[in-house]
């Protein structure tokens, strides 16, 4: 349920589906071949040091599998969290992550 690969993220990349929020950015395309919903996380080091973003990636993976039920089967997505994210309750960052979602245009 990851991209794993260059080519993979490179798919993503260029696609036109672009949305930024306060706590994610990221891109998503629906991709026919793939029946899998799949997921690329991204953290540069802007967003801090390894630790954090370390829990950055963790909290994201979280929301994602907690989530992933609500998600189109053939929808492939890079997600890059902000550092506004880490000082929020899981419980906002859920339903920010639902929203968030809903924009790129994957929810069910």
């Amino acid at each position: 349920m990851r991209l794993l690969t260059k080519e993979d993220f490179g798919q993503v990349k260029r696609s036109k589906l672009k949305v930024r929020t306060p706590f994610f950015w990221g891109q998503a395309i629906h991709c026919t071949k793939n029946k899998a919903v799949r997921i690329g996380i991204i953290t540069t080091r802007k967003l801090g040091d390894a630790h954090i973003r370390n829990r950055a990636r963790r909290i994201v993976r979280e929301l994602f599998r907690r989530n992933v039920s609500k998600i189109k089967s053939s929808a492939s997505m890079i997600v890059l969290p902000r550092k506004n994210m880490l000082e929020q309750e899981f419980e906002n960052l859920e339903t920010e992550f639902i929203s968030f979602l809903d924009k790129l245009g994957i929810l069910k």
